[in-house]
């Protein structure tokens, strides 16, 4: 039996959303496929569920970590679903199937954020044991462990797959290139934990929330701060590009998801309806639609308006 979905078209601007009443406990982190046809939720009842976007039905729940399910990643061909836990474990599946394909062992505390590089064959991880881990997703070896000096919160891969970038809890940001690990470049980012890391599509800018309630957007090339986005009342989790890299969405322990012009600033909308924090938000693949989880125990996707 599936989950009971309702849905809701609000006439209020800041309430036009579908409402996915998951019956989870606290969504962490929600992932949309290549295709835009399917959304991935992970969270505190240490399962993953498979949503067709189109209908609001579940398709699927993948059941193995022994802890909240913290972070989940889809591969770029869609084939692939990447989960890390509070279990110390990441689990590569079959998103078609839910086969479990393999788990990753190396960590010695909570995975925290999980991300695929464009081509698929390599996965970075960031945990609480202060590393970030690359591995081939082929054979399931570890290639390669950077050093934190704090607890590693986020990690995210540029879309040409040339860089990785992971936040820290001590607010610093690191910029890895990863055809030369030894190559690194730091960035003073917060005052507090940084959360959340995306990169824009064209791999120019790298956009930041924090726990000090701001969002940063970063220069790739020279590390420079372009602007803050200041509004949030709380710490922001979550942080996303539009497609178009127009756009900045983000989402905060103050319940709201904010939408910012990354071009000018401006906050150009603020959607309320979550009544607890918002963990984790995307765009959908055409840029009409914002998806955010929250530890409501909901799924919305709000319809957005630009113009």
């Amino acid at each position: 039996m599936f989950n009971k979905i309702t849905f809701n078209f609000p006439k209020s601007s800041n309430r036009d959303a579908r409402t996915l009443d998951t019956n989870s406990i606290w969504i962490y982190s929600i992932a949309i496929s290549p295709n835009g046809q399917t959304l991935a939720s992970g969270g505190y009842d240490k399962s993953i569920k498979i949503w067709n976007l189109s209908t609001g039905k579940l398709i699927n729940t993948f059941r193995g970590h022994g802890n909240t399910v913290d972070s989940v990643a889809i591969s770029h061909n869609g084939a692939i679903l990447a989960s890390g836990s509070w279990d110390h474990q990441i689990k590569l599946w079959n998103l078609k199937t839910g086969k479990l394909i393999r788990t990753l062992s190396g960590h010695t505390d909570d995975v925290k954020s999980v991300a695929f590089s464009p081509d698929g064959k390599t996965l970075g991880s960031g945990s609480w044991d202060n590393t970030v881990q690359l591995w081939n997703l082929e054979t399931g070896a570890k290639l390669h462990t950077f050093k934190h000096l704090n607890a590693v919160r986020t990690v995210a891969i540029s879309p040409d797959g040339q860089i990785l970038a992971s936040g820290c809890e001590d607010g610093k940001i690191m910029i890895w290139q990863l055809s030369n690990t030894q190559m690194r470049i730091p960035l003073a980012a917060h005052d507090k934990a940084v959360f959340s890391l995306a990169f824009s599509s064209d791999r120019q800018t790298l956009a930041s929330g924090s726990k000090d309630q701001t969002i940063k957007l970063w220069n790739i090339k020279t590390g420079q701060l372009l602007r803050t986005f200041k509004g949030h009342h709380q710490a922001v989790y979550s942080v996303a590009f539009s497609p178009d890299g127009e756009n900045v969405a983000s989402g905060s322990y103050d319940q709201t998801i904010k939408l910012w012009n990354t071009q000018t600033g401006q906050l150009l909308r603020t959607f309320k309806g979550h009544n607890k924090a918002v963990r984790s938000v995307v765009f959908s693949l055409n840029g009409q639609n914002l998806i955010s989880g929250s530890t409501d125990d909901t799924i919305k996707i709000w319809q957005l308006s630009f113009k």
